[in-house]
């Protein structure tokens, strides 16, 4: 489902700035559905600006006013809206608990109940997620149940988890807002969201961490794990998952997981990466730099949004830098 919508077009980036307070009311109203705002210590001249770029199932956001926004969400969220804070300070009420959130601290909304945020003169990186992306994921990872997943806390399970949550969300945000050529690749796409959904698992507390991991019967035929690695073989240059792999297997995830240990000795999604290593190494042999070929092309073709992951990657197999192959 979520690498579908990646598939389905390129990223969307919005810019909004305004200096009413109506303006800025207005557009987040549009954004969160059923939300009641007020604004407080409005002094001099009132400035809103809002950035956001939409990639499939995930939506990067920076957030900034030298004011205070109260916003009352009547109804509970359908999505997960992270909160890195850069300046000032989030305060959230739920009616159990009040959270105070500062800069370089992060924050993930209270879903399934009704809550406040008051925003104080602030600067803030958002990421939005849908729920059943992080679900399948966790799913992915360690076999529990979509239904059974949820996050059982708002806050990181540690500061240091916290800390790390904030820098992904700002190479994911300076990733978004960079040079568009990476984000036309469906598996730069992908591999941004990969990253920041099992941060998230990481970093929040959710149900997926205390998951019993069962061990699943392992299919004795060969048939799964070859129908799996056809497939791969056939999907690689596409944002594909551990769970469309499964199915075109025609077994659960977790078997899969479990066939490819016992006959492979790695997973689908290690098979996965080392096929497409395979592949940029054979396009690095083809290209021409003489006629425009380029490390950078082929890095972004196959998934890798830096130069620094491939060459650490490839030069562990096949003992060289991609720019030595590509020129010799």
């Amino acid at each position: 489902m979520p690498h579908d919508a990646v598939a389905a077009g390129p990223p969307i980036w919005r810019r909004y700035e305004t200096r009413e307070v109506s303006g800025a009311h207005d557009v987040i109203s549009q954004e969160c559905v059923g939300i009641e705002l007020r604004s407080h210590d409005v002094t001099g001249q009132f400035t809103y600006q809002q950035e956001s770029v939409q990639a499939g199932p995930v939506l990067v956001s920076r957030l900034r006013c030298g004011a205070d926004i109260e916003g009352h969400f009547l109804e509970p969220l359908t999505d997960l809206i992270f909160l890195s804070v850069l300046h000032g300070q989030v305060e959230t009420r739920d009616g159990r608990d009040e959270t105070r959130t500062g800069p370089g601290e992060v924050l993930l909304n209270p879903t399934g109940r009704p809550f406040t945020n008051i925003c104080r003169d602030f600067d803030i990186h958002g990421v939005t997620l849908d729920p059943r992306t992080v679900a399948e994921a966790a799913t992915e990872r360690t076999g529990i149940a979509p239904v059974d997943f949820r996050f059982e806390a708002i806050t990181p399970i540690s500061r240091e988890m916290g800390q790390f949550w904030h820098s992904t969300t700002t190479h994911l945000y300076d990733l978004f807002n960079g040079p568009s050529e990476p984000l036309r690749s469906p598996l730069v796409v992908g591999a941004a969201i990969d990253q920041v959904t099992s941060a998230a698992l990481a970093v929040f507390p959710n149900s997926a961490m205390t998951a019993p991991h069962r061990i699943e019967a392992v299919p004795s035929p060969a048939g799964p794990v070859r129908r799996a690695v056809s497939f791969i073989e056939t999907h690689a240059d596409e944002p594909i998952t551990v769970t469309q792999i499964a199915d075109a297997a025609r077994v659960t995830p977790r078997a899969l997981q479990a066939a490819f240990r016992r006959q492979l000795g790695t997973t689908p999604m290690a098979y996965l990466r080392r096929t497409r290593l395979d592949r940029a190494h054979r396009d690095l042999l083809k290209a021409d730099p003489t006629q425009g070929g380029t490390v950078d092309a082929v890095a972004h073709r196959w998934g890798y949004p830096h130069l620094g992951r491939l060459a650490a990657d490839y030069r562990a197999v096949h003992g060289q830098s991609p720019t030595d192959t590509l020129h010799t």
